[in-house]
């Protein structure tokens, strides 16, 4: 697992990272897998896939609740 080192501003603030990339063998958006956990025993209770740029809305959604969520990448269908 790598870590990730946060942005900053030029006032060395955090800056929100954009995931806004592209699947580069494909030229698509990423998209993301989205569960919510349960708060007793971590099972997925739902899930949804968005795309990138949906991601930091829901993690600062679920963060100001207090809300477990695993995210990963979705999977590609084959076409």
């Amino acid at each position: 697992m790598h870590t990730v080192e946060p942005l900053q501003n030029a006032d060395g603030q955090p800056s929100p990272s954009v995931l806004q990339q592209e699947d580069q063998t494909k030229g698509e958006a990423l998209r993301f897998e989205i569960m919510r956990l349960n708060d007793v025993d971590g099972t997925a209770v739902d899930t949804t896939v968005v795309d990138a740029a949906s991601v930091n809305r829901i993690v600062q959604q679920a963060a100001s609740i207090g809300q477990r969520i695993y995210i990963r990448p979705a999977e590609t269908t084959a076409s």
